[in-house]
């Protein structure tokens, strides 16, 4: 933070720049640089280094009158952010019984995690596919249609460590590899595996998406039917509409929500 190491620690700067940005979301109201300062238990003088940086960044405003600061536009689209990906997470996980009886199929969803694709979410149809598939179980990302998913709308430095951990391959040739199906993804909305989950089922898999054009979840299908990768299949189409109504991505899906309208002002 301009220029100041703490000792040669950044993340030591980054820490003290998040505290003091928790102190002026802790107040009431604008709070004066004196007052940050003496929360946060530093010189004026270094507060104020941090206030601009923090100001520059969108994360915080000073009133040109006062001088006071408050929270800014970045804060309240990153909290609008968690609290919409909390309750779109919550809302396709309450509907995900209804696509599974709907298709006959195994269904569950998936969010990005320290392991990488982890599921939160799982629902056996009435004739379920022996797949041993659970909340907290981990997807690999290069080989399952899941994890291409995020592989292909996901983001890109969030990934790259766990795939380094997951393959034993240059993290640059193993992306080279799957870069052509990447691209499909991306177009067809959909990622397919055959066999990977158990031998002879099938898996689609496609994203839940926020209004920043990155995937949230992953909602996928388990299926003992033979033809559901099929673009055309019942089971995509049912797949796409489901990933549709509880995203909140501003271009590719018709429908606004509230709170991309709110960010929109």
């Amino acid at each position: 933070m301009v220029g100041d190491n703490e000792g040669g620690s950044g993340v030591k700067s980054v820490s003290q720049a998040i505290r003091i940005l928790n102190i002026v979301a802790e107040m009431n109201g604008p709070v004066s640089l004196k007052e940050i300062a003496a929360r946060a238990e530093v010189a004026p003088s270094k507060a104020h280094r941090y206030l601009q940086s923090l100001c520059t960044c969108g994360f915080l405003s000073q009133a040109s009158k006062s001088g006071a600061y408050d929270l800014g536009m970045q804060t309240l689209r990153l909290g609008l952010a968690a609290i919409n990906r909390v309750d779109i997470i919550n809302r396709a996980g309450e509907a995900l019984p209804g696509l599974s009886a709907e298709t006959d199929a195994d269904g569950f969803l998936s969010v990005w995690a320290e392991s990488g694709p982890t599921i939160v979410r799982f629902e056996r149809s009435k004739r379920p596919t022996m797949a041993m598939l659970g909340a907290g179980v981990s997807m690999p990302v290069l080989t399952s249609a899941t994890g291409l998913v995020f592989l292909a709308f996901g983001h890109p430095d969030r990934i790259e460590e766990v795939v380094r951990r997951q393959t034993k391959e240059n993290f640059d040739e193993a992306i080279k590899k799957v870069s052509s199906r990447v691209e499909t993804i991306r177009k067809a909305g959909y990622a397919y595996s055959v066999g990977l989950i158990v031998p002879g089922r099938q898996c689609i898999a496609a994203p839940i998406m926020s209004y920043d054009d990155k995937v949230i979840s992953v909602a996928s299908l388990v299926s003992l039917e033979q033809d559901i990768v099929d673009p055309d299949s019942a089971h995509v189409k049912k797949l796409l509409d489901f990933c549709k109504r509880y995203s909140i991505r501003k271009r590719g899906y018709a429908e606004e929500t509230l709170i991309e309208k709110k960010i929109a002002v």
